[in-house]
């Protein structure tokens, strides 16, 4: 099976659309149908269903797709490999990571790593922890750094930090002017929490029932853009780790208040891999610093 026909089936199943497809690809729409009957031809099945509403997969087009997706990103892997092997220093690194660690954590680590190694390229997507391990398992992700990992055995924690959290808001609410505060004031007030898919909101809710707390959300937004923008309107509480908003805290948009000691135990930031697949020097670089940032977390 041709790398071209099956690169070019993938973009079509990631676009849903030839045009599209063929815009990424910068390519006529015709070049791509005819890689896609060649390979309906090795195939023996229909791969797509082209209707009024666009293109759909069908059965054999959504196995294929997963499939393309994995053996594309292990044929980028070798060659990041023969790379390392000439001393090229180049690769990409796919990074699915929670939000609330981009700006404080991940972003200067990248910057430096930039630095140090030009020719790198960095693939960073926002994900909750199931996210992450689904995308560790399939191999679109190479690196995962999420709140409350999840254990798994194939699923390999390299490093963990500790991260306290704040009660977060805008500097004219009620309790902005507080040294520190319990979860029994922050129910009192209309709260902004992600769901209970995500592990912090699940270590918030267990630590506020030890405490005959009930924390009942006005609004339940995954988006850290959103939770920011609801606390900086004077429309909710966040509770967050305080890199999430130092720039917002720093330019006076926002106040970040301490939980009184013991109210809330600190969360642990994981760093993932899947335990089974080689690294390229491109991952294991960023590893090296993600990790020396998190012990630096304590």
């Amino acid at each position: 099976m041709h790398w071209r026909a099956l690169h070019y089936f993938d973009t079509v199943a990631r676009c849903r659309s030839l045009r599209e497809a063929a815009a990424r690809l910068h390519i006529a729409p015709t070049a791509i149908s005819r890689q896609i009957d060649l390979l309906e031809h090795q195939l023996g099945a229909p791969l797509l269903e082209r209707g009024p509403g666009g293109i759909r997969l069908t059965s054999a087009g959504e196995l294929l797709a997963v499939q393309a997706r994995r053996t594309l990103r292990d044929l980028e892997r070798v060659q990041e490999q023969i790379g390392d092997l000439k001393g090229l220093r180049t690769g990409r690194v796919s990074l699915r990571v929670a939000e609330g660690v981009v700006a404080g954590l991940l972003a200067p680590v990248l910057a430096e790593l930039n630095e140090r190694h030009p020719r790198l390229r960095f693939d960073i997507q926002i994900a909750s922890a199931g996210g992450i391990v689904e995308a560790l398992r399939s191999g679109d992700a190479d690196i995962g750094l999420t709140f409350f990992m999840p254990r798994h055995d194939d699923i390999q924690p390299l490093a963990s930090g500790r991260l306290e959290h704040h009660a977060v808001m805008a500097p004219g609410h009620p309790l902005a002017e507080a040294g520190e505060l319990i979860l029994a004031e922050l129910a009192e007030h209309p709260l902004a929490l992600p769901d209970e898919h995500y592990g912090v909101r699940q270590a918030l809710d267990a630590a506020a029932r030890e405490r005959g707390v009930t924390l009942t959300p006005t609004f339940h937004a995954a988006s850290l853009e959103t939770q920011k923008a609801l606390a900086m309107a004077g429309a909710a509480l966040l509770i967050l780790p305080p890199m999430a908003v130092a720039r917002e805290c720093r330019d006076g948009q926002l106040v970040s208040v301490p939980l009184a000691p013991g109210e809330l135990p600190p969360t642990r930031l994981d760093l993932c891999v899947h335990r089974h697949r080689p690294r390229s020097f491109a991952s294991e670089a960023c590893l090296g610093l993600l990790a020396s940032a998190l012990q630096d977390l304590g």
